[in-house]
């Protein structure tokens, strides 16, 4: 889940599927949905990445637009990689 901060100043979380590269996440979007748009003006972020059984990530940090994809219309897709501020992790124990 990534989380973005809109024109307003309120948060805006949505979807998608990360991969690590470097020390980075990367993730891809339409270029004109909200999240681009809102990490374009204010590039802080966070990732919440969350699994079975009970454990979780939160990474805060910043968004560098890698490529802004193309016109509207086409199927290219903005790159975007986080880097890294500071993160938390947590795991429930079993039992």
């Amino acid at each position: 889940m990534l989380a973005t901060v809109g024109p307003d100043g309120a948060p805006h979380a949505a979807p998608v599927m990360v991969w690590f590269e470097g020390d980075g996440l990367r993730f891809e979007t339409e270029p004109d949905s909200r999240k681009f748009k809102n990490l374009s003006s204010n590039p802080r972020v966070a990732i919440t990445v969350f699994g079975s059984p009970k454990w979780g990530v939160v990474v805060r940090g910043t968004a560098e637009v890698l490529t802004p994809g193309g016109a509207p219309g086409s199927r290219e897709q903005a790159q975007i990689l986080v880097h890294p501020g500071s993160k938390v992790s947590w795991r429930r124990k079993e039992g």
